[in-house]
């Protein structure tokens, strides 16, 4: 099995204040992101056995604050009334037999018998609100960008090793990359919709900067090779075979039980503290670039370890990193002023949903009306 990282490496912005609720219109029939988080326990067991060096703990990675995974069922019906006025409509046939064909509108109509009560409407909720905010965007004249929407993408990539690695992410949390760059097309929109509104300071940025700088640095890092051996005994055997010269690629691929690396000789590829187990990473740590361990004994077994590169920690300048500090700082301050914002457009939009319950008050009980209580009077 291939070596994976991502799912197991640790969140380096996961303080990060920007992480924060959306409105619940744009949060309806929806689940907030818990990136690659593993519920089965058999997926656990499998996670340690193709992965021995490294930690169990898991963390959420950081994506848009306001990037939703979205319901299956309701992704669909989303994607249809999204795309009904494109090509055929709502009659474009998506599946046929013989005599048989089944058009949008069919595969519509079945899929929300499945939804709750409510959830349609609260999905229909999350639409128009993200053609409120395209309609406001362009009323403002304001874009995104591909460079804007690369940008984002590019940030959320960052923490993971290979384009695989983020693919599968994606994958496990029910994303696509068309949807997340829906979603920060949508964030990128409302930053800029605000900020002339909230116009921060460069005090305030700089502030926020110094009160987050660790969300900006790169810790240090290191790249090390292993070799995983079931007993202490053929741990030290290998390690006499390295003194005498032996190549520890070779040996890896050779002798190492761990599936997810002994194919790359070993290579565990660049990481930073709190991923890996604890007696791993000590002693890792401890190497100088080239130098090999001695035997490392772990929950997993017996390691050989071999540092083969460093990286230093380095922590940018704020003029470096302004304009990421300053996006930032926007998405902090934004979901406190949506509420009121969506309930102003709201009104000058004229937004009303067909499909939710009309309101209690606004249908009175027969009793409670004044004609009922005079009939019953006579």
């Amino acid at each position: 099995m291939a070596h994976q990282k991502g799912d197991l490496m640790m969140n380096e912005n996961e303080n990060k204040p920007a992480e924060e609720q959306f409105p619940p219109e744009l949060a309806a029939a929806a689940e907030p992101v818990e990136l690659l988080q593993e519920t089965e326990e058999n997926e656990d067991t499998e996670t340690q056995d193709r992965e021995p060096a490294r930690t169990d703990r898991r963390t959420s990675a950081p994506w848009p604050w306001m990037v939703l995974t979205a319901i299956a069922i309701a992704a669909l019906i989303f994607v249809l009334v999204r795309d009904g006025g494109k090509a055929a409509g709502d009659n474009a046939v998506v599946g046929k037999m013989d005599g048989v064909t089944i058009t949008k509108a069919d595969m519509y109509d079945e899929l929300s018998k499945q939804l709750a009560d409510g959830q349609a409407a609260s999905q229909l909720d999350s639409l128009m609100m993200m053609k409120l905010v395209d309609l406001e965007a362009k009323k403002s004249g304001v874009t995104a960008t591909d460079a804007d929407i690369n940008a984002e993408i590019a940030k959320y990539r960052k923490n993971f090793s290979t384009d695989e690695e983020f693919a599968s992410a994606l994958q496990q949390n029910g994303m696509t990359m068309d949807i997340l760059k829906e979603q920060i097309d949508i964030s990128v929109k409302l930053r800029k919709i605000f900020a002339p509104e909230i116009k921060p300071t460069d005090d305030q940025l700089k502030k926020y900067y110094e009160d987050n700088k660790a969300n900006y640095s790169t810790p240090e890092q290191i790249r090390a090779s292993h070799i995983l051996l079931p007993t202490k005994a053929e741990a030290e055997a290998v390690l006499a075979e390295l003194k005498k010269g032996a190549d520890f690629a070779t040996l890896a691929k050779e002798k190492s039980t761990d599936p997810g690396s002994k194919d790359n000789g070993g290579d565990l590829n660049y990481f930073g503290r709190g991923v890996m187990n604890e007696p791993f990473e000590t002693a890792a740590f401890k190497l100088k670039v080239g130098e090999t361990s001695g035997v490392v004994e772990s929950p997993n077994g017996f390691h050989i370890i071999k540092v083969t590169d460093k990286k230093a920690a380095v922590t940018p300048t704020y003029d470096s990193v302004k304009q990421q500090v300053e996006n930032d700082y926007l998405d902090s301050q934004i979901p406190g002023k949506m509420n009121d914002w969506m309930t102003t457009k709201k009104k000058e939009y004229h937004y009303e949903n067909l499909l939710s319950a009309p309101a209690a008050s606004e249908t009175p009980a027969p009793s409670a009306s004044p004609s009922a209580s005079t009939s019953a009077g006579k």
